[in-house]
């Protein structure tokens, strides 16, 4: 396959990936709305799945990343010696130690598996959670074109 079009097929499945993870914690923050309102068994069921798959999704946007990296047109070294990609690990960083305190939330509810499983606090406070992540993840495409234009 031709370098370029390894690159650009790689870029692009890295931004999918991170696209993807976009859904579903877009997602998990509108199931946590409406949990707001009816906070049963079956919502939190849907919650526990979309967290699998936002698990998923963050383990595609890493394995992408560290392909465009290593199997990209630049070499990984020149890649090591650029801050924006310490600034994007350290927001990616950021934000998978926000999404395990989400998931360990989600689990706890459905241990204690009373409906409802969470009161109106707990439930905004989970949505903060993953309204930061959404946040912080707005950055991410920010400093990827940073790093790639080599600045």
């Amino acid at each position: 396959m031709p370098p370029m079009l390894r690159a650009a097929l790689l870029g692009y499945a890295h931004v999918s990936a991170i696209l993807l993870l976009t859904v579903f914690i877009s997602a998990q923050t509108a199931l946590l709305h409406a949990a707001l309102h009816d906070a049963h068994a079956a919502l939190l069921q849907r919650l526990l799945r979309l967290d699998r798959w936002l698990w998923g999704s963050f383990a595609a946007v890493a394995a992408t990343g560290a392909a465009h990296v290593f199997l990209g047109l630049r070499a990984w070294q020149s890649f090591a010696l650029d801050w924006t990609l310490w600034v994007k690990l350290a927001l990616f960083a950021l934000m998978l130690a926000m999404a395990v305190a989400a998931s360990r939330t989600l689990h706890g509810w459905r241990r204690r598996g009373s409906a409802p499983f969470a009161d109106a606090g707990e439930l905004r406070a989970q949505r903060r959670w993953l309204m930061w992540q959404a946040h912080l993840m707005v950055l991410l495409p920010a400093f990827g074109m940073l790093l790639a234009k080599g600045y």
